[in-house]
């Protein structure tokens, strides 16, 4: 497999408007082993077409930009490692063509499926559940876990003893009884 080595002629300008340089492999090698090379990102770009011969580009990038293909790459290779066996197919690959040799429209597949993730009754029922839980605290030990876990940013136990005035201590020992009664109720 051929490799392309391409990088900045101008390495200070960060990847804007490059003029690029081709570099035999032995000058990449030795660019890369270099202190120039020290803080330079470098992708390989693979052209796996049918038609044309197999090479692959390795290129001169940001670091912003070698950091997301690096993330990309190791996501990547990580499902090609764990889906050894596994076979992805469409589900309207499945679909059967009707008599005209087009999949007709009655219903795709994907309808057919129950949708775990939006059960309307479960959220519906966890709701009222936790509702009825919080029921069970006193006062203050309801007003402390709705700060410290309900709302949109959360308190920290410093931070709601600058809002109440009580002390940090105090607001520890609450949260403790507080999480053992629901602990209970949810044992039940």
């Amino acid at each position: 497999m051929k490799t392309i080595y391409l990088i900045w002629k101008n390495p200070a300008c960060n990847g804007v408007n490059p003029k690029w340089k081709q570099l035999s492999g032995k000058e990449f090698l030795d660019l890369v082993r270099s202190l120039e090379g020290k803080n330079r990102y470098f992708i390989k770009l693979s052209n796996h077409d049918h038609e044309a011969k197999d090479f692959q580009i390795v290129i001169e990038s940001t670091k912003a930009a070698y950091q997301d293909w690096k993330k990309e790459k190791n996501h990547t290779d990580y499902l090609q490692k764990h889906s050894a066996g596994w076979q992805v197919i469409s589900y309207h690959a499945m679909a059967k063509p009707n008599e005209a040799g087009t999949v007709g429209d009655e219903c795709p597949l994907e309808e057919i499926l129950i949708d775990v993730d939006s059960a309307f009754e479960n959220d519906f029922i966890n709701s009222h559940l936790l509702e009825i839980a919080l029921s069970t605290l006193t006062a203050d030990e309801r007003h402390l876990i709705e700060h410290l876990y309900m709302v949109d940013e959360p308190y920290t136990l410093r931070s709601y003893e600058t809002l109440t005035g009580i002390s940090k201590s105090t607001s520890s020992r609450r949260q403790k009884a507080a999480f053992e009664k629901l602990k209970k109720f949810f044992e039940k």
